[in-house]
C-alpha cells in the first residue's frame, strides 16, 4: 500500500508543476505587459535612469476616452492624504476605499519632492504629461529591502484622447529577492487592473459631463 502512494504522489504533482510552468512560462510574461502594444514594453522611458538595472520591470497601458488633461487631476490627488492609489487598498490606503472624486481640501498641486503615502515621493513631474515617484530602501517585509519607481505617462492620441502608459521598475536586494519578486509581480497586476480600470471610468466620466445650461 505505501509503495502505491509513493507512486502515486509524483503523478498528483504533476498537474501542479504543469500549471505553475504554464503560468511562468506563459501567463506571466503577458501579465507583465498586460494593454501594451507591441514595442511599447521595450520603450525607453523617463525615470527608467533611476534604477537602471532592474530585476523587475512591468510596463502597463490602457487607451482613454478623455483628453490629458481630465486624466491628469486624478494622478495630481492620487497617495495624498489617504486619497489612495485606486486599487488594492487593503495593502496601500490601510484598508480605506480610494476616493471616487476630486478633492478640494488638500492643498495645492503635487510638485516634485512631496511625500506620498507609503513612503514614496514624487521624483519628476509635467503637468498633464509625466507624473513619476517612487522611493528607496522601502521595506515591505521582513528580510526584504527594495527600490521602485513608478511611471504614469499620458500621451495625447490624434483625436484628442488619452494613451496611458504605466512603467514600474523594481530591484529587490538580498537572495530572497526573487522568490519575493513572484508574489509582488501578481498583486501588482491585481492593483495596475484596478487602478487603470478605475482612472479609466473616472477621467471618462469627467470629460462627458456637460456642463449646465
Amino acid at each position: 500500500m505505501s509503495k502505491q502512494k509513493q507512486a502515486s504522489t509524483p503523478v498528483s504533482a504533476l498537474p501542479l508543476l504543469v500549471g505553475g510552468a504554464a503560468y511562468y512560462l506563459f501567463l506571466r510574461p503577458q501579465m507583465k505587459k498586460w494593454g501594451t502594444r507591441l514595442g511599447e514594453s521595450q520603450r525607453r522611458l523617463p525615470g527608467d535612469e533611476i534604477i537602471p538595472k532592474p530585476n523587475l520591470q512591468m510596463t502597463h497601458a490602457i487607451n482613454i476616452d478623455a483628453p490629458p488633461e481630465a486624466v491628469w487631476p486624478w494622478l495630481n490627488q492620487m497617495g495624498r492624504e489617504r486619497t489612495g492609489y485606486y486599487g488594492l487598498d487593503t495593502l496601500l490606503n490601510q484598508g480605506i476605499p480610494s476616493v471616487n472624486f476630486l478633492r478640494k481640501d488638500i492643498p495645492g498641486p503635487v510638485s516634485v519632492d512631496m511625500g506620498l503615502d507609503g513612503g514614496y515621493h514624487v521624483m519628476a513631474l509635467e503637468e498633464n504629461r509625466e507624473f513619476l515617484f517612487g522611493a528607496f530602501n522601502l521595506q515591505p517585509a521582513p528580510g526584504i529591502t527594495l527600490d521602485v519607481t513608478s511611471l504614469y505617462l499620458l500621451e495625447r492620441r490624434r483625436d484628442g484622447s488619452t494613451r496611458l502608459l504605466v512603467r514600474h521598475r523594481v530591484f529587490t536586494y538580498g537572495m530572497l529577492g526573487p522568490a519575493f519578486n513572484l508574489l509582488y509581480e501578481a498583486l501588482y497586476f491585481v492593483f495596475i487592473w484596478q487602478q487603470l480600470k478605475h482612472l479609466k471610468q473616472y477621467a471618462e466620466s469627467m470629460a462627458h459631463l456637460k456642463p449646465p445650461v
